[in-house]
């Protein structure tokens, strides 16, 4: 159980975090950094800060983790190329169409995913230790950011996190596309319950129930919520 909830939101809160607005949210200035790690520092300190200053507001309604979610995360997650990766080979076998509706209602049903997710993160708890920057190679244009992820006061052992990123020359920042928790792919993953999906109703029916996941209202968190 331990490791499908921190597993859970540790994707949200920190890929910012897997799974790509193209311009910043209004309410705030886009964060930039050529070091990925960094950025993801920067993006994940200032996630957690926004989720305690509207704890009140998340209390009265968790719907509201959607609001932060939407623009706090979402520029630095390249949900458009993580779609591409969660198709797969299904793929070359969608219209112009359907692909642009697949990368609409996947990003929508990552922002409900990651609002379900957030629920099980308590910041009086929960730390995350960054990797060292000076690690970073200039140059490079994907990149893995190693973090390790603190329960306080459990005695457990740090939870190790590696988030796969890349650099997304049209927006010239830094995006994560994936997540490995103690060496499982969450991007891989997902590839396979959507392929299943797809085997089972079509890239059409696979949207549908997407749009209906990304609907439902956000819960409590429980294990299962993060698969189709």
């Amino acid at each position: 159980m331990r490791l499908v909830v921190l597993k859970t939101w540790a994707i949200a809160a920190v890929t910012l975090l897997m799974l790509s607005s193209v311009s910043a949210p209004a309410q705030a200035e886009l964060i930039r950094d050529d070091n990925p790690y960094l950025l993801l520092e920067k993006v994940a300190n200032r996630t957690f800060d926004r989720i305690g200053t509207d704890r009140e507001l998340i209390s009265a309604n968790l719907d509201h983790l959607r609001v932060i979610i939407r623009e706090e995360m979402m520029p630095y997650v390249d949900w458009v190329y993580a779609s591409k990766r969660v198709l797969g080979r299904a793929l070359q076998d969608t219209t112009a169409e359907q692909r642009q509706e697949f990368y609409a209602v996947f990003r929508d049903y990552l922002i409900a995913t990651y609002g379900r997710a957030f629920t099980a993160y308590d910041e009086s708890k929960h730390t995350v230790q960054f990797g060292d920057a000076r690690r970073f190679n200039a140059g490079s244009r994907m990149v893995e950011v190693n973090t390790r992820v603190i329960e306080a006061g459990t005695g457990r052992p740090p939870m190790r996190m590696d988030f796969k990123m890349r650099y997304d020359n049209d927006d010239k920042i830094w995006k994560a596309y994936d997540l490995v928790v103690e060496g499982v792919s969450l991007l891989n993953s997902k590839q396979a319950e959507v392929a299943q999906v797809i085997r089972q109703r079509g890239i059409d029916g696979t949207i549908a129930l997407l749009r209906e996941k990304a609907a439902e209202p956000i819960r409590q968190y429980q294990e299962g919520d993060d698969t189709l």
